[in-house]
């Protein structure tokens, strides 16, 4: 039987039929024959790899200081224009920089374990508007599902009872994030996004923008969008389960799945806080907000403390009551 796999010509390693780069090296990946995708790619111009955090970005050809979105470094490696995934379509940005600058100081604020200074003292070093990568998954679903239910048939003596059924859906706009920086937790967190604003990508002029490129492969964003795509199922087939739902089982069978390339838009800054690095990152369409923040020390230890003399007045009450 032939090998169809394909290697990359430079550092060996294994290319899918899909793969427009190596993702190890970056090194373009050889055409097909016959290609299984009308997956474009296009000139990627202004190239740079962030020292710190290993960030592979584009950036507005205008700009004067290149400094990382996502960490804050100014240590930037200039690389070579090279071919990039071309995004199918981009979300522009809505919220203006003062608009994130405001969700970023009520974000701080926010949590009893934060520092209580930590709106105040924390220095924001900038705040950029970056395109970031998704996947965007199509797809229609089967699901055989099993449950319990609260409600009982009359004279049912147990107080759960099982129910099992089928649920058919039809899914767009899953998004899973190609980001090789943000973590699938920060790109779920900022979501969703309102693809119906979407513009072709010739109307946003790319040379100018901050852009990340595409570091996620379509081969290793599919099972994170079949994962997607079950909890969304699991969710649904609760809505048939009447009265109180638990032990919901699903078995999705997942069919014409397809996918497709963007850029979505997100307001990144790095922030700082006693000489500590935070990430915050804001939809730049609908404020959607998440991020890393410190915690307070001095409340942690007081609640620790609270909880021992609890445990000790607890202890000293039984040692009385047992004599």
């Amino acid at each position: 039987m032939p090998d169809l796999l394909q290697k990359c010509s430079v550092c060996g390693a294994l290319l899918d039929e899909e793969d427009l780069f190596c993702a190890n090296c970056g090194t373009e990946a050889p055409k097909m024959e016959q290609p299984t995708t009308t997956t474009r790619s296009f000139d990627s111009k202004y190239n740079f790899e962030c020292q710190g955090c290993g960030a592979s970005m584009s950036y507005d050809a205008s700009a004067q200081t290149l400094r990382c979105p996502f960490c804050g470094s100014t240590k930037l490696n200039e690389q070579k224009d090279a071919k990039t995934l071309e995004p199918e379509f981009v979300v522009p940005f809505v919220l203006s920089e003062s608009e994130a600058l405001a969700r970023l100081r009520e974000w701080l604020g926010r949590g009893f374990w934060r520092p209580g200074d930590l709106a105040r003292e924390a220095i924001v070093t900038k705040f950029t508007q970056v395109y970031v990568p998704f996947w965007v998954f199509a797809a229609k679903v089967f699901t055989y599902w099993t449950a319990d239910t609260s409600r009982t048939p009359s004279g049912a003596m147990a107080s759960w009872y099982p129910l099992f059924g089928e649920n058919g859906s039809d899914y767009t706009g899953v998004l899973v994030g190609a980001s090789s920086v943000l973590t699938p937790t920060e790109t779920s967190a900022i979501c969703p996004f309102d693809l119906a604003a979407a513009v072709p990508p010739a109307q946003v002029d790319l040379a100018n923008v901050v852009y990340e490129q595409f570091r996620v492969q379509r081969k290793y964003a599919r099972p994170l969008a079949q994962s997607a795509l079950e909890d969304l199922e699991r969710q649904a087939c609760t809505t048939h389960v009447p009265g109180n739902c638990r032990n919901m089982k699903v078995n999705v069978r997942v069919q014409d799945l397809t996918s497709q390339p963007a850029l979505l838009p997100v307001w990144i800054c790095a922030y700082r806080y006693r000489d500590r690095l935070f990430r915050f990152l804001v939809n730049g369409q609908n404020g959607q907000c998440t991020g890393t923040a410190p915690t307070s020390g001095k409340k942690i230890a007081a609640a620790t403390a609270i909880a021992l003399a609890v445990l000790v007045l607890v202890l000293a009450i039984l040692i009385v009551m047992l004599r």
